[in-house]
């Protein structure tokens, strides 16, 4: 999903998928746990999108679109909105229990009530685009890691239950939009087995971005 890793171009319903997805990982003493996300998790995810997006990403776009994007797709009314669409999958992890000292005070996160989100994956049902090769897609729309977890194999993790799900939802592959000049975003990927096919513009606002599209097969 870096400074921060990051997808953004363009309703988990735990009862359509297991909801007994937990698992851990250790890396320099920290371990998360990772869980669907549900609705009231809104807060938590939109903060956590919205301070990385602004901080690493807002300078390349205008302070108007800024605000806007801030205040509608990424508010936490937004958010909630694409958490409760069928379409939707989001999966969020928490520090585990024995790491807690590690991660951040839930004042620098606004902690769900199931725990501190410090990184949320969303994928997008049946979503594709011209250029890809692989059969049966699924999009990778967005991935969001706190700062203070790099290095700490939060990223890896976030892509392998991400690929976990897509499988046991029945899809082939997996794709994503990362945004031409994210460098280190791009690295990653590519280090976790996806490839470039192609490329796709959007919008914040009135400002017009590139992204690659990579995919990966399952």
């Amino acid at each position: 999903m870096s400074t921060s890793t990051i997808i953004e171009p363009g309703h988990a319903d735990p009862s359509s998928v297991s909801a007994s997805i937990t698992t851990n990982t250790n890396s320099k003493d920290t371990s998360y746990v990772t869980r669907l996300a549900t609705p009231s998790d809104a807060a938590s995810i939109s903060y956590l999108i919205g301070s990385t997006w602004s901080k690493f990403f807002g300078y390349s776009v205008s302070p108007s679109d800024l605000e806007h994007y801030m205040t509608t797709k990424l508010s936490v009314d937004g958010i909630k909105r694409d958490l409760e669409d069928s379409k939707n999958v989001f999966l969020v992890a928490t520090p585990s229990s024995s790491s807690s000292s590690s991660a951040p005070t839930s004042s620098s996160t606004h902690a769900g009530t199931d725990g501190e989100i410090v990184g949320v994956v969303q994928l997008v049902k049946d979503s594709t685009e011209p250029c890809l090769t692989l059969p049966r897609p699924i999009e990778l729309q967005r991935l969001y890691a706190h700062s203070s977890t790099h290095g700490t194999g939060l990223g890896p993790l976030l892509i392998s239950i991400a690929e976990q799900e897509s499988r046991k939802m029945g899809y082939k592959s997996i794709w994503l939009g990362v945004w031409e000049d994210n460098a280190r975003a791009k690295r990653f990927y590519e280090k976790m087995g996806f490839r470039a096919v192609g490329e796709h513009y959007f919008y914040v606002g009135e400002s017009k971005r590139r992204d690659w599209i990579m995919e990966k097969s399952l």
